[in-house]
C-alpha cells in the first residue's frame, strides 16, 4: 500500500515538473507581428496552452486530493495518527521495529504530499503570470501590425507624388506649381489620412464585434451542450436512484427473509443438536454403562439370593423339619373348634338354617349338641321358631324384636311427602323394577323345589 501511494506520489511530481516547463514556454512566448490575428481566435497558440495547462492543474488537484486520503486512510489502519497535512510534529514512535518503519514512511509520505500542494499553489500562480504576460506580448504584436498596416497605407500617395511631371513644360513651370502642389497635396494628404485611420478604426471595430459575437456564440453553443449533457446526466442518475432504491428495498426484504430463516434454522439445529446429544448420550448408557452398572449389580444380587437361599434357608428349614421344631400337619378346623368349645365357658351362638338338608353333621351327634346350645335372641338365634314368650317377656331383647317385626314402625316418606308402603298380596310387583335374581334360585323354582330362606 505504501509502495504504490509513493509511486503514485512520484508520478504526480513528475507531470507537475512537465506543467511548469509548459508555464514558463507560455510566459517566454514571443508574439511576430502578424502572428496573432486582429480577432480573438480560440486555436491560437497561446488559447491552446494556456487550456492545456489549465487541464493539466485540474487533474493534478483530483490525484492529489485522492493521494491524500488515501494517505489519510494508510495512517489510521496503522495506528499512526493523523495531524493533518499542516502540521507532522507531536508524532510518537511505537516499540516495534515494523511499526515504526512505516510510520517514518507514512510521514516521508505526507512530507512529500505537503512539498507537492506547495509546489502546486506556485505553479498556479506562476500559471497566472505566464498568462497576463503572454496576453501583452499577444496585444504588443496586434499593436504592432496595426502600425505596419498604417504605415504602408501612408507610404502610397508619397508613391504616386513621386511618379509625375515629365513633360517640358511642367518641368519648366516646377517652381511654379510645386507651391500649388505642395498645398493641394498635404490637404490631400491630411483627407486620406483621415480616411485611412477611419476605415482602419472602424474595421478593427468591426473585427472585435465579430469576435465577440463569434466567442459569445462559441459559449451560448457550449453552455447549451453542456446543459442538454447536465439534463440528460440528471435523467439518467434518477433512473439509477430509483432502480437502486428498489433494489435497497428488495434487499432489505431479503435481509428480513433471510434472517427469519437463520433464526428458524438455527433452532432447528440446536434442537437436533440436542436430540443427537441425548441419542449419544442413551447409546453409550445403554451400550456401555448399563450392562457394568446395573445389570451386572442385580447379577451379583440374584446369585447371591440363590446362594442365600439353598446354602443357608433350605439347610436350616430341612434341620427344623427333622428335629420337629416345624411340624408338616395339616390344620383341622374341627379339632380346633372343639378345643375352643371345651375351653370355653360362654355357650356359643346356633343358627339354624331353613334348609330341607337340615345341619350338616361334621361330627356324629354333634348337631344335637349344637342345638341343645343356643343364646335366645329377639326373631332369631337358638329356640326362635318355639314358642318361649316366657322366656323374651320383660327383656331388652323383646323390645328388638318387636322393632323387627315392625311394631310400632313410622310412617316412611319421601321428599315430595309421598307415603312409602310395603306392597300387599294382592298386588302385582313393579315391572319396571329391576332386581338381583339367583341363578340357582331359578333353578330350583323350574325343578319344583322350594324357595331355600336363610333364616340369619
Amino acid at each position: 500500500m505504501a509502495s504504490t501511494l509513493h509511486s503514485h506520489l512520484q508520478s504526480l511530481i513528475s507531470t507537475l515538473t512537465q506543467t511548469t516547463t509548459l508555464i514558463t514556454r507560455l510566459q517566454t512566448l514571443s508574439f511576430q507581428p502578424g502572428s496573432e490575428s486582429l480577432s480573438e481566435n480560440p486555436n491560437s497558440v497561446r488559447l491552446e496552452l494556456a487550456q492545456d495547462i489549465h487541464d493539466s492543474l485540474a487533474q493534478l488537484d483530483e490525484d492529489l486530493e485522492l493521494l491524500r486520503l488515501e494517505l489519510e486512510d494508510l495512517t489510521d489502519s496503522h495506528g499512526t495518527g493523523s495531524a493533518g497535512f499542516s502540521g507532522l510534529a507531536g508524532r510518537t514512535r511505537s516499540g516495534s521495529v515494523r511499526r515504526g518503519s512505516k510510520a517514518g514512511e507514512a510521514e516521508r509520505l505526507q512530507a512529500g504530499v505537503l512539498k507537492l500542494g506547495e509546489d502546486l499553489k506556485g505553479a498556479r500562480a506562476g500559471f497566472r503570470r505566464a498568462q497576463i504576460v503572454a496576453k501583452k506580448n499577444a496585444e504588443a504584436a496586434k499593436v504592432q501590425e496595426r502600425e505596419l498596416l498604417f504605415a504602408s497605407l501612408r507610404q502610397e500617395p508619397v508613391a504616386r507624388d513621386s511618379s509625375g511631371a515629365s513633360t517640358p513644360r511642367e518641368s519648366l513651370f516646377a517652381h511654379r506649381s510645386k507651391g500649388k502642389a505642395g498645398r493641394s497635396g498635404q490637404q490631400v494628404r491630411s483627407g486620406d489620412d483621415l480616411l485611412v485611420t477611419t476605415s482602419s478604426d472602424l474595421t478593427t471595430s468591426l473585427r472585435r464585434t465579430h469576435a465577440l459575437l463569434e466567442t459569445e456564440m462559441g459559449r451560448s453553443h457550449f453552455a447549451t451542450e453542456t446543459l442538454e449533457q447536465s439534463t440528460a446526466a440528471l435523467a439518467e442518475l434518477g433512473d439509477k436512484y430509483t432502480d437502486l432504491g428498489s433494489v435497497l428495498g428488495k434487499s432489505r426484504e431479503l435481509l428480513s427473509t433471510l434472517v427469519r430463516s437463520q433464526k428458524s434454522d438455527t433452532w432447528y439445529l440446536e434442537t437436533a443438536f440436542y436430540l443427537l446429544c441425548a441419542t449419544l448420550v442413551w447409546l453409550i448408557f445403554r451400550r456401555l454403562l448399563y450392562g457394568p452398572f446395573i445389570r451386572l449389580p442385580l447379577f451379583f444380587y440374584r446369585v447371591g439370593i440363590f446362594l442365600l437361599n439353598w446354602v443357608v434357608l433350605k439347610p436350616i428349614l430341612l434341620f427344623c423339619t427333622v428335629t420337629g421344631i416345624i411340624t408338616t400337619t395339616p390344620y383341622n378346623p374341627t379339632s380346633s373348634s372343639l378345643a375352643y368349645q371345651s375351653t370355653t365357658t360362654r355357650r356359643p351362638l346356633i343358627i339354624q338354617p331353613s334348609a330341607s338338608e337340615g345341619v350338616r353333621q361334621f361330627i356324629p351327634g354333634m348337631a344335637d349338641k349344637l342345638k341343645s346350645v343356643g343364646v335366645p335372641a329377639g326373631a332369631g338365634g337358638g329356640g326362635a321358631k318355639r314358642d318361649k314368650s316366657g322366656e323374651l317377656s320383660g327383656k331388652v331383647s323383646e323390645g328388638i324384636g318387636k322393632m323387627a317385626a315392625g311394631e310400632g314402625a313410622e310412617e316412611v316418606k319421601r321428599g315430595d311427602g309421598t307415603v312409602l308402603r310395603e306392597r300387599r298380596e294382592d298386588e302385582k310387583p313393579n315391572p319396571r323394577k329391576k332386581g338381583f335374581v339367583d341363578e340357582t334360585l331359578e333353578g330350583a323354582a323350574e325343578r319344583g323345589e322350594g324357595k331355600v330362606r336363610d333364616e340369619l
